[in-house]
Parts: C-alpha cells; structure tokens; sequence
C-alpha cells in the first residue's frame, strides 16, 4: 500500500509575523483547515510503499544531522516580496523566501532521497526548486487582486520565521498530518528575531 508524504520546514507560531501569516491565511487560504500548520514546503508530495516509511525516515534523519552538525540554533528564513504563482484552474499567493546557497544544497539532497523510494517510474517527482510560502487561494482574478490590496497593508513590514523543524508529513483522509520531525530546531529569543527586520 502506497502513502502520500512531502517533506516541510516548519517554523515557531508564537511571533508577530507568524500571527500575520496565519490570520491571513485562515481568511483566504482555502485549504487552510486541512493544512493548518505554518510550512514551507521543501520536497513536494511523494508516494511510496509504507514499508519503506522507517527507512526513509531513518535516511533522512542521517542526512540532516550530518549536514547541520548539531548547528541547531538561529536559522531563519527572510521573504523577497509577495507573488503569484498559477496551477491549473487556480492562482496562488505567496510570499517569496529567499534561499540561500546552503538551504538549496540541504534542499537537494533531501529531495534525491525521496526520489529514490519511489518505485513507479511514472509517479517520480518532477525537479521544480520553486518553494514558496501559500497564503491565499483564488479562482478568479477580482479576489486575488483585493486579497493583494489587503496582503500589502498587512505585511509592509515583518521579521524573519525562525526554524522550527524540518517535518515528513503524511496525507490521511485528505488532511495532511505530522508524521516526523526529522531535525528540530533551537527556539531563537525575541531580541534575536527583532533584530532581523526586513520590508516587502
């Protein structure tokens, strides 16, 4: 039996940016309900054999831990701007993140770990490095451009999301869930996040 999972990079909910995000994103993010938490996608969806679950997990594991050191604390992640990003019938937006040379490399690898368990040739995952942050959904244009107005006002300014983990979800019953933490991350202190303001 096959299982969908994608690999997230979660972050800390419990400052101001984080609160703008996820009230924006309860008002106009239409799978907010069924993808409730605060992620940045990293790997996209997947689907291999469960049997192969603890393997993966256990791959993964050794992979981050070797990558990052035990170098857990103060990783943030900083937004270029806002953005639309268009999929079939919908249009999303979202903010941009800027990525780095190091993340793209962790980025990588994680994803050619993934690859590797998917047995159906047909269902590998395409090589996309567009990661962003969703925080609406729309079928029509009217919606999105006032969601752009009001998107503006509320995010002229914000600091960087601090890392919390880097996460294996997995889809049931069409809700995604938090399967692993693979790698946790030190909760950075308030001064640290303020200093590290940034404009859109």
């Amino acid at each position: 039996m096959n299982t969908k999972y994608f690999l997230g990079l979660t972050f800390y909910p419990d400052n101001a940016f984080s609160k703008n995000i996820e009230s924006f994103r309860s008002r106009f993010d239409t799978k907010y309900q069924t993808s409730p938490y605060l992620y940045l996608p990293i790997v996209p969806p997947f689907e291999i054999e469960v049997t192969e679950t603890k393997k993966l997990q256990q791959e993964l594991v050794e992979e981050l831990e070797s990558f990052f050191f035990e170098n857990t604390a103060h990783h943030t992640l900083k937004f270029s701007g806002l953005d639309v990003h268009e999929y079939k019938k919908n249009k999303i937006l979202h903010l941009n993140p800027i990525i780095d040379e190091e993340f793209g490399l962790f980025q990588e690898s994680l994803f050619e770990i993934c690859q590797s368990y998917i047995s159906d040739r047909e269902k590998k995952m395409k090589d996309s490095k567009k990661t962003f942050l969703t925080i609406g959904r729309y079928q029509d244009s009217f919606n999105l451009h006032s969601s752009i107005e009001q998107a503006k006002k509320e995010f002229h300014e914000f600091t960087a999301l601090a890392f919390q983990s880097i996460c294996l979800f997995s889809k049931n019953n069409g809700v995604w869930y938090r399967e692993a933490d693979l790698i946790t991350f030190e909760k950075p202190d308030v001064s640290f996040l303020q200093s590290t303001i940034a404009s859109l």
